[in-house]
């Protein structure tokens, strides 16, 4: 990967000029890290960049993903190929029926919902998910396994934090790797427009570090129409804030007509930012 340091009147700590080299940078980032990625890009250039974050098919990661109303694929397509969702060492949280879309807060305020009273109105009026998604045993929020459900779905707002939580503990047995865990999140814009800004923030930020304590590397979703550098979008610059001292990049993604598969570029907190490079 590529690195250049933007100039020093670069929008705050993200683009500053700094004296490490990138593979110092990435380095740091091994002990475990959380991104958030963005782009104006459709939903099937966000799973290839989430079958990256997930890792490579072939290295034993242990993997979580929760999935928005806005995921339609089953969940096997947000995973590296050959990597199955029903694998002891994978786990989907469905959260169908727990978030709505985003269109239904305002336009510049990712806290414009009510929080989690008013989330339970809600719910219900988004999809479920379909019957025939493949993958993991049920993650029974009553307690016990399903085994013969499919991905877990959340009906219940206040169940969300303990969802991801308890699947990264199910699946996060082995912690010998470094970034063997890794747990991903589409999207984050339809949990805050239910849950509201301070329940998301609180909620991802707990994620992050739950993550970065055991070494992985956490990857945030936000499809957004960001031109330019990704904090002059008021809703990326929000997440940026709620996520606080959390977020250690933003990744942008992009998608050009002459290119054969998505790229992206790297915005490393104290570092800088790197070239365009195509997603692998």
């Amino acid at each position: 990967m590529t690195g250049t340091t933007d100039g020093p009147d670069a929008d705050g700590p993200i683009g500053r000029r700094s004296d490490r080299p990138l593979s110092a940078a990435l380095a740091e980032l091994d002990d475990g890290c959380c991104v958030l990625v963005t782009g104006d890009v459709s939903d099937e250039a966000y799973r290839v960049a989430s079958s990256r974050y997930f890792g490579a098919p072939h290295r034993r990661r242990r993997r979580v993903l929760a999935l928005t109303t806005g995921a339609t694929e089953a969940p096997n397509a947000w995973l590296p190929d050959g990597v199955d969702a029903a694998n002891d060492d994978a786990a989907v949280v469905r959260l169908d029926g727990a978030v709505r879309d985003p269109a239904a807060a305002s336009g510049t305020d990712v806290s414009a919902s009510s929080g989690f009273d008013s989330a339970s109105e809600a719910a219900g009026t988004t999809g479920t998910a379909g019957d025939s998604d493949a993958g993991p045993d049920r993650l029974d929020l009553d307690g016990g396994v399903d085994e013969d459900a499919g991905p877990t779905a959340v009906g219940d707002p206040g169940a969300i934090r303990t969802a991801v939580l308890d699947a990264i503990a199910d699946v996060d047995g082995d912690r010998s790797d470094r970034l063997g865990l890794r747990v991903g999140v589409y999207r984050i814009d339809m949990l805050s427009a239910t849950l509201g800004g301070d329940a998301t923030g609180s909620l991802l930020r707990e994620v992050s570090r739950t993550t970065r304590d055991r070494g992985g590397m956490a990857h945030f979703h936000l499809p957004r129409p960001v031109s330019g550098e990704p904090r002059s979008d008021p809703v990326v610059a929000e997440f940026v804030e709620l996520l606080d001292d959390e977020l250690d990049v933003i990744v942008e993604l992009r998608r050009r007509e002459t290119a054969s598969v998505p790229e992206e570029r790297w915005h490393i907190i104290g570092w800088g930012t790197t070239e365009w490079n195509a997603l692998r």
